[in-house]
């Protein structure tokens, strides 16, 4: 990627139509952060009042993917200016920040804060683009990853859903009720996948050893039962009554019956002469029509998710039935297929580029919400062949067609499902330093974090005060936050290799391996450790997934990604490697980089002979635990009588302070509270935190007298196992509360 350039206010003023409250917009919220009225309990005076404005980004769709628990959302960013600019600047981030309401009380609470995703975007000029008849508006899609709450099939777990989209200011955690001045809010319905059945959950170990069998004998992780498939018999009774017509439940033999007819269409005249088959002529001739029709689903948006070069496509289901059986059966599947409209250079035109197809289980649903229940599926591409260097942005039009329960052909991007529709849409790729048809790895994600939302590398465009290798920002799955977070645990390194090979034998597989060292040492020490990836394979009908341990041969992986339809590979997370840290050379700041073995590859510097390198991502590790006292002024163990004041000091610090808490167990009915501190978190606790702090703690007459003990929590800020909280430690003193002596 070309170097970042920073852009100044005078050349972003330049560029017309642009409101003050939108170049300026940290600025002023920083002079009166109650600047647009966006947090009225401030008790500040508002200067301009606005609330979700969408002229330059809005919030227009959310889906679910019920299989991976994988929470979206799609955004259109409308005009090519006003997002601090052009794509070889740090640009801007659009935030989106989910809520689900768990409890079902139509209410959303601080406690149903889901997690925040977010993308960086730029300024996208209008011209310079070849197949594109607009340029605007281009979609994004944010993922997040959520901790499902599942239920048995025969309860049918429809949970609300709100996302609040916000430009440039993180949407505050735990506050289900921010509006943004930029941006806007949207609810909607989806549905969580029933919890599995699985041998180990019916089969106790008492059981097996009576068998004498061990775990290790069995696959626990089985499933127990299957799901029936409904036949067309009973569905043709299931929904006598419900208005479904025969060509949705028999949609199978009916498309069968139709391609007949193209091929001889003689065979209609016979059909229309025999009286009993006035109904299946209406299913077929419904068929023929090749009319889509949307009654019982319809896709609505398509987006890219910017940070894993996957397309997203969401939809809705609108009716309570037609979708062959309910949450204990099979069910159907709404397939997506997706095109990307690209530039032959040997034709010297433009075509429709096939790049894969993707589905959704669904069922019939008993009291459907009013707007339906929403759903994603998404599509891993390599992008590789069509990306440009920052300078010269690349917007591509991707065309989605829906089809209910049958795949849509893989050579027509013009067919008209019987069930579905089709929807255009722009997005646009991130920029990479690949040359076309070139093999060369690439690492996206460190710890859960975008390089990008990393300090100190070349693709950074979040800075850090602390120096490099800190994280800022949404994780790449909207699971947490960081805020100048170092690294710490298990780190899983994920990314890619570009055009890897189609349908590859064994051993053709690519080779890599991943590397690290301590800034300032000189040799390249192998991740060697064996650890578990998820492979999801599509093979142009159904999708399957399955597991293996990915494990160093002579230092090397073998890479499992297959891209090319229309038998696909997907590793899930793009996971290249588990760096298990604390490692010898012990915290500091580290470079981690992925060599491609490849015979024959030019030399280049620092990089083995026959090898192809990655960029290189810088990362601070910090496995060590914050330091955490606490003691009482009058000593341990001390006996105090009810109506007395208890004091004390008390320690929490770290160069990565978080935050700490102070806490009083056992809790009774009336336990001692505390006067001072209150907890307090950074930043506005500075680094590394409180050393000898005094407490205080009041006792009264109604205070129950017990043995108590005095805890101090303290977390730091480090991203461990890939994820928050970080590092934590704590420490405690006890002391005896006696009644007052009568």
């Amino acid at each position: 990627m070309e170097k970042e350039k920073k852009v100044t206010r005078a050349a972003i003023t330049k560029t017309p139509n642009i409101e003050k409250e939108r170049i300026d917009f940290k600025k002023l919220i920083l002079k009166n952060p109650n600047y647009f009225n966006t947090f009225p309990e401030l008790k500040i005076k508002p200067v301009t009042p606005m609330k979700s404005n969408t002229k330059y980004e809005e919030l227009t769709c959310i889906g679910f993917y019920p299989e991976t628990d994988l929470l979206e959302a799609i955004i259109q960013i409308k005009l090519p200016y006003g997002y601090n600019g052009d794509l070889c600047s740090a640009g801007s981030f659009e935030y989106v920040r989910f809520f689900i309401d768990w409890n079902g009380n139509g209410n959303f609470e601080a406690s149903e804060d889901a997690g925040i995703a977010s993308v960086n975007v730029h300024d996208i000029p209008d011209s310079g683009y070849t197949c594109l008849d607009k340029t605007k508006p281009i979609s994004y899609a944010l993922t997040l990853k959520i901790d499902s709450k599942k239920k048995p099939c025969t309860l049918p777990n429809l949970v609300k859903v709100r996302a609040i989209l916000s430009w440039n200011l993180p949407p505050p955690t735990g506050n289900p009720d921010f509006t943004p001045p930029w941006g806007n809010i949207v609810e909607k319905w989806i549905q969580i996948k029933p919890v599995k059945l699985l041998l180990k959950d019916v089969i106790k170990a008492v059981e097996l050893e009576k068998l004498k069998l061990t775990p290790a004998m069995l696959d626990l992780d089985i499933e127990v039962t299957k799901a029936p498939k409904l036949s067309v018999t009973e569905l043709k009774k299931l929904y006598a009554g419900e208005n479904i017509p025969e060509h949705r439940f028999n949609i199978e033999e009916i498309s069968q019956s139709a391609e007949k007819i193209k091929q001889n269409p003689a065979l209609m005249v016979q059909y229309k002469l025999n009286p009993s088959l006035s109904q299946f002529i209406e299913s077929v001739e419904a068929v023929l029509a090749e009319k889509p029709n949307v009654k019982f689903e319809e896709l609505r948006c398509v987006g890219l998710n910017y940070d894993l070069d996957t397309l997203v496509a969401t939809l809705v289901v609108k009716l309570p039935c037609g979708y062959s059986g309910g949450l204990c059966t099979q069910g159907s599947y709404e397939y997506v297929a997706f095109w990307a409209y690209v530039y032959d250079q040997i034709e010297q035109m433009c075509y429709w580029r096939y790049l894969g197809t993707s589905s959704v289980n669904v069922h019939d649903i008993k009291n459907l919400p009013k707007d339906g229940l929403q759903y994603a599926v998404s599509l891993p591409y390599d992008f590789s062949n069509y990306k440009n260097k920052c300078s010269k942005p690349k917007v591509l039009k991707i065309r989605a067609i829906l089809s209910w329960n049958t795949p849509p052909p893989t050579s027509n991007p013009n067919y008209s499902p019987v069930w579905g529709n089709t929807v255009d849409a722009l997005i646009q790729l991130k920029p990479l330093s690949v040359d076309q048809d070139q093999q060369v790895p690439f690492i996206s994600v460190v710890g859960g974090m975008a390089v990008e939302s990393i300090s100190g590398n070349t693709l950074s465009v979040v800075p850090s005060s602390l120096g490099d290798g800190y994280a800022n920002g949404p994780s790449v799955y909207g699971g947490f936050s960081a805020l100048e977070s170092p690294f710490g645990g298990v780190i899983a390194i994920c990314g890619h290799i570009s055009n890897p090979p189609n349908d590859p034998a064994p051993a053709g597989k690519l080779k890599y391996k991943v590397q690290f060292k301590k800034t300032g040492q000189p040799n390249w020490q192998d991740i060697t450790n064996t650890f578990k990836i998820w492979i999801s394979q599509w093979n142009g009908l159904f999708w399957s997934m399955s597991s293996q341990n990915q494990i160093a041969t002579g230092g090397y992986y073998t890479y499992e990604e297959d891209l090319t339809p229309p038998n696909q590979r997907f590793v899930e997370g793009d996971v290249l490697a588990q760096w298990h840290t604390p490692v010898a050379e012990g915290d500091g700041l580290y470079e981690i980089r992925m060599l491609l073995y490849k015979p024959g590859a030019p030399a280049a510097p620092g990089v083995p002979a026959d090898h192809v390198a990655s960029n290189i991502v810088k990362v601070r590790v910090d496995n060590t635990r914050p330091n955490a006292a606490v003691s009482l002024d009058i000593g341990p163990c001390a006996k105090i009588t009810i109506g007395e004041t208890i004091t004390g000091t008390f320690t929490a610090t770290d160069p990565h302070i978080a935050n700490y808490s102070i806490s009083i167990e056992p809790a009774t009915a009336n336990p001692p509270t505390f006067l001072t501190p209150s907890p307090e978190s950074y930043p506005a606790m500075p680094a590394p935190g409180r050393t000898d702090w005094p407490f205080e703690i009041q006792t009264t007459a109604a205070t129950t007298p017990c043995g108590y003990v005095i805890k101090v929590h303290v977390w730091d800020r480090a991203i461990i196992n890939n994820s928050r909280p970080g590092n934590y430690n704590s420490a405690s003193v006890g002391l005896c509360l006696l009644e007052t002596k009568k």
